[in-house]
């Protein structure tokens, strides 16, 4: 998270400074635009990690339970 939040400092300096050293509003709109998407593309990424990290917790932890559940039938046999 410390890492998308530094992305976002990052970004809107990046922001103000095409707004305020880019004259031609074209090629400000499309610089922009550029921006938006990069911003776009991390917050997806952070997303994608997210599900991929509950995904790999939620199977440990399946694993670690169904160890368990086989150890008590075992020793109920």
């Amino acid at each position: 998270m410390q890492n998308v939040n530094q992305f976002e400092q990052h970004r809107a300096a990046l922001e103000q400074c095409v707004h305020s050293g880019v004259h031609d509003a074209e090629i400000r709109q499309a610089m922009l635009r550029h921006i938006a998407a990069m911003g776009a593309a991390m917050h997806a990424e952070e997303r994608n990690a997210d599900a991929a990290m509950r995904t790999t917790h939620q199977i440990q932890r399946r694993g670690v339970l169904s160890r368990f559940v086989l150890d008590v039938r075992e020793c109920a046999a």
